[in-house]
């Protein structure tokens, strides 16, 4: 696969990637803000996410909704998510059209309304998301609480959607500080990855964007995580049927020579109904009733995490305890190995095909590395990862004194 990736910044100091994709029919433009949730405090918890809701609420040329409305009536997509490490907006859209979403843009970022009866009413919006996918669902709390767990130092501690108390006392005057502070040119910076020339897409940009002022953020020295030097255990008692466990453990985060590896430990431990886990205790065993996993790939640190349901009549402890020996079983087949190796590259080199996904793989190289095509040198250690280092991945990090566990039960 070749990439051509050129860089150039605005006036006001903003960095533009840009990867040509001549023969792509779409081209995507991303603006990506260093504004997660590792950059709060206590007390703010969650106030990233607020704001990207409050993004979509007007600003000074453009009601709420409209600039959605706009995108869909020339065919494109548009949203934005985010994480513990960054907030994304992004459209996807035909070329042709790629002023009118920089103007666009731009608008919101240089003159969001942060109306205050949009901002109660979608402060409650949020407060009802939270309730419906953490407080209330056994999965979601089950993955809060296992967070809140492994990271005791380090701001993954929080969840990315806030604590409940942290929601509520919201102000308008708590969003526009953060917001001056994050959505700031230097915390900002630009992808376009599709069929465009280049120094059109910068001229635009700047002559948009350029105008973009905002207070200096503070510089955040983020805390380490220390070392964990003993297993972890914790219990949420809520209104569940079915009792579960999950069970993590904190492993390096992007840039490690180990990160890509992770991709294929979660193939062979976690992944579907050939995975270990669920062929073991689901279909051979019949002491859970569902069975999964995955990984919370992540710029500082990485989890990886299992969990499984109890069968009715059998303990969380005897589970706990299978999961646990399943995972000292750390020696691959190679026919084990080749599988989740292919499939692993398979996924994402069918993902490059999209402009959309180029950029966001581009996007986490520039954030985490400075460099739009670490991605490049992540699939170069996916293709070339033999047996010895994917099983010597699995026993240096899946080891006793390391795991974090989570019980979920009924109310008694």
């Amino acid at each position: 696969m070749n990439f051509k990736f050129r860089k150039a910044k605005t006036s006001n100091g903003m960095d533009i990637i840009f990867i040509e994709r001549p023969y792509s029919p779409m081209i995507s433009f991303q603006v990506w803000v260093r504004a997660g949730s590792k950059y709060e405090r206590p007390g703010i918890t969650g106030i990233s996410h607020m704001i990207e809701h409050m993004m979509f609420k007007g600003s000074s040329k453009y009601g709420p909704q409209e600039h959605a409305k706009r995108v869909q009536d020339i065919g494109g997509e548009f949203n934005a998510f985010t994480g513990h490490d960054k907030t994304v907006y992004y459209e996807n859209i035909a070329p042709q059209h790629l002023e009118n979403i920089i103007e666009m843009e731009s608008d919101r970022f240089l003159h969001p309304l942060f109306n205050q009866e949009e901002f109660l009413r979608e402060r409650d919006v949020v407060m009802e998301e939270r309730l419906l996918r953490t407080d209330n669902s056994p999965y979601g709390k089950g993955l809060e609480e296992l967070f809140s767990l492994s990271f005791v130092a380090h701001p993954y501690h929080w969840p990315i959607i806030g604590w409940k108390s942290d929601i509520a006392s919201y102000t308008k005057g708590k969003l526009i500080h953060y917001f001056k502070e994050r959505y700031s040119p230097k915390n900002i910076f630009f992808v376009v990855s599709g069929k465009a020339e280049f120094e059109e897409v910068v001229s635009l940009i700047d002559r948009y964007f350029g105008g973009l002022g905002g207070e200096d953020s503070e510089t955040y020295n983020l805390p380490q995580e220390p070392q964990q030097k003993g297993n972890r255990w914790g219990e949420v008692i809520m209104d569940v049927g079915i009792p579960f466990i999950f069970m993590g453990y904190v492993l390096p985060g992007y840039g490690a020579d180990a990160y890509p590896l992770i991709s294929i430990l979660d193939r062979i431990i976690t992944t579907g109904e050939s995975s270990r886990l669920w062929r073991k205790l689901v279909h051979e065993e019949g002491i859970a009733s569902d069975a999964g996993g995955g990984v919370y790939s992540l710029g500082d640190y990485s989890i990886f995490f299992l969990y499984a349901m109890a069968k009715e009549g059998k303990s969380l402890y005897d589970l706990e305890k299978r999961m646990v020996s399943l995972l000292g079983e750390a020696e691959i087949e190679d026919n084990e190995l080749e599988k989740a190796r292919n499939q692993s590259l398979a996924n994402v080199i069918s993902s490059l095909e999209k402009s959309f996904y180029t950029g966001l793989v581009s996007g986490e190289g520039y954030i985490n590395k400075q460099d739009p095509s670490y991605f490049l040198r992540n699939l170069d250690i996916l293709k070339k990862a033999g047996k010895e280092e994917v099983e010597r991945v699995w026993r240096e990090y899946l080891r006793e004194g390391r795991r974090n566990t989570v019980f979920i039960k009924g109310e008694r």
